[in-house]
């Protein structure tokens, strides 16, 4: 099949993929002067990963994304790796990871013009601790200063800093060790929610491999912040999966958004578990996702929930037994035996508390991602089909 073929068969319609060429996980997502701004890492010459630098698209709906040059290009001094973007005024300010001969330092730029092009600081890096493996970094404003969130990978530890300038940071507390420690920690982002008018904060990790079904997987905790320490709520010995499919990793969430949501978006593939064909581009950001807490047996949980204007809605009487759902290129449903969702041979616990199923189904070119109507759990799977196949899903 030839890129062209390929490229009509399989690219989202409402995914973003980049016009050609490699992409990996989601940077720098902010709000800033009426657009939501996607950075991404992105490898212009190629399609493999390689040459790490950060694409750039921006979109006012979440929904429709347009694609311009690269924002921040790999240069001499180092590959440029994932970290955040904060609104500043009439500035973007990106800090990210450098990597340079098996060292990764945290560094700062500025943008002027909306995000199109960025200014190295002369003093970078800002952070250093002489690693191989630091980095990452996702920065938002706390009272009357920021803070860092970022890992030590191989130790599985998340590491607070604060600073007042973006420029001269100070440690304040490690967290970590805890919850899936298979692979490497990576892309932490550290919120807070609300939840019936109390103050909860979220720390998102991922980890690669380590994930369901030992693939690139994302874990979260619930627990509270004083400023300087991350202490969770709960126990940490099992984690809690934000998503129990092998293809959303790396997610962080937009800083600034507008309406005070907290809206998060993954890359729509795994390190383990390949997922793409042979096209022009490699490598989707899944559907966005409004983020939310609530209780599920007494525990505080997260919540996702799709935006998007095009899905399936499965509204039923959840059965006593077997199971009830969607088929086509995909079998996908609820399971009464195991009290469960799935996709094909994915599956995540689910108990449905008041005698009715509701599922949302959210279904492109070469992607399925499926919820429960509470939100409080997703399958998130990439699907390339053979070609000609039909996408549509009907009752089974």
């Amino acid at each position: 099949m030839t890129f062209e073929a390929a490229d009509k068969e399989y690219r989202p319609k409402f995914h973003f993929t980049p016009a050609k060429n490699w992409m990996n996980d989601p940077n720098g997502l902010v709000w800033h002067k009426g657009e939501y701004h996607l950075f991404f890492q992105h490898n212009p010459f190629g399609r493999d990963w390689g040459h790490m630098s950060w694409g750039h698209a921006v979109s006012k709906d979440l929904l429709h994304w347009e694609e311009l040059p690269v924002a921040i290009p790999e240069e001499e001094s180092g590959a440029i790796f994932s970290g955040s973007a904060v609104s500043i005024g009439d500035e973007i300010v990106a800090i990210y990871t450098r990597d340079k001969d098996k060292r990764q330092t945290q560094c700062i730029a500025v943008s002027k013009d909306n995000g199109g092009t960025f200014t190295k600081f002369e003093g970078n890096p800002v952070l250093d601790l002489n690693m191989e493996h630091f980095r990452d970094p996702k920065v938002f404003p706390y009272k009357d200063h920021w803070i860092m969130a970022l890992v030590k990978a191989e130790e599985h530890l998340v590491c607070f800093y604060s600073s007042t300038d973006l420029k001269q940071w100070t440690a304040l507390s490690e967290f970590g060790k805890v919850g899936a420690t298979g692979g490497q920690w990576e892309c932490p982002d550290f919120f807070p929610l609300s939840l019936d008018g109390e103050e909860v904060w979220v720390l998102i990790v991922s980890l690669s491999p380590g994930g369901i079904k030992n693939t690139s997987g994302t874990q979260y905790f619930i627990g509270d912040f004083d400023g300087k320490t991350f202490s969770p709520r709960y126990s940490t010995t099992e984690p809690r999966w934000l998503d129990y499919g092998s293809h959303n990793y790396a997610g962080v969430t937009f800083n600034n958004e507008p309406n005070n949501k907290r809206i998060f978006m993954g890359w729509l593939s795994s390190w383990q578990k390949k997922a793409h064909a042979e096209t022009s581009w490699v490598g989707a950001m899944t559907i966005p996702r409004e983020l939310g807490l609530t209780k599920v047996e007494g525990e505080i949980v997260l919540t996702q929930q799709p935006i998007c204007d095009s899905m399936y809605e499965l509204k039923v009487v959840a059965p006593n037994s077997g199971t009830v759902g969607l088929q086509g290129f995909v079998r996908l449903g609820y399971n009464a035996d195991t009290q469960s969702i799935f996709i094909d041979d994915y599956e995540a616990p689910y108990k449905v508390t008041d005698g009715q199923l509701h599922l949302k189904v959210v279904v492109d070119q070469s992607s399925v991602e499926l919820f429960t109507g509470d939100g409080t759990r997703c399958i998130t799977l990439a699907v390339f089909p053979e070609p000609g196949t039909s996408r549509v899903l009907t009752p089974f």
